[in-house]
């Protein structure tokens, strides 16, 4: 998903935070330092090369990417005409939670990520589609939900 084009009403790439990093880097020392121990500096160095090329290609795919153009939202692989968008909510953190928790329908789509607690409700109207909503984790909910309306 490219968002270079001319089309492109609201674009966001959400990735992980620096606390994030911070503790997968304490996690990948400490990964270092059991194997260094009984084994070798040279079984640590390449463990820890894999670790670290690991958490690299796991945020990659853990990343959250929205791009609205003129007539469609895409979330990650999913697409949808903005004319199935019958009502755009955002969700402050407390709402977000309860949606993304208990309260959630198993019908809804998730594109949701544990750094980001507040996000959007995108209902829908079409009938040919299962799906009540879609719940988006978004640090710019206001923006995106004024962009869907």
């Amino acid at each position: 998903m490219k968002a270079d084009s001319k089309d492109v009403i609201f674009f966001e790439k959400s990735n992980w935070p620096l606390s994030v990093w911070f503790f997968l880097s304490i996690m990948c020392a400490s990964i270092y330092l059991a194997i260094w121990a009984p084994l070798g500096q040279i079984p640590a160095l390449l463990s820890t090369i894999l670790c670290v090329f690991g958490l690299v290609i796991l945020s990659q795919k853990m990343q959250t990417t929205i791009l609205v153009e003129q007539n469609m939202l895409y979330v990650n692989n999913a697409k949808i005409n903005l004319k199935f968008v019958k009502k755009a909510t955002a969700l402050n953190k407390d709402e977000f939670k309860k949606l993304n928790g208990a309260s959630a329908d198993p019908a809804a789509f998730l594109a949701t990520n544990f750094w980001t607690n507040i996000g959007v409700k995108v209902e829908l109207k079409d009938k040919k589609d299962p799906t009540p909503y879609w719940l988006i984790s978004t640090k710019r909910a206001d923006e995106l939900v004024k962009k869907l309306t």
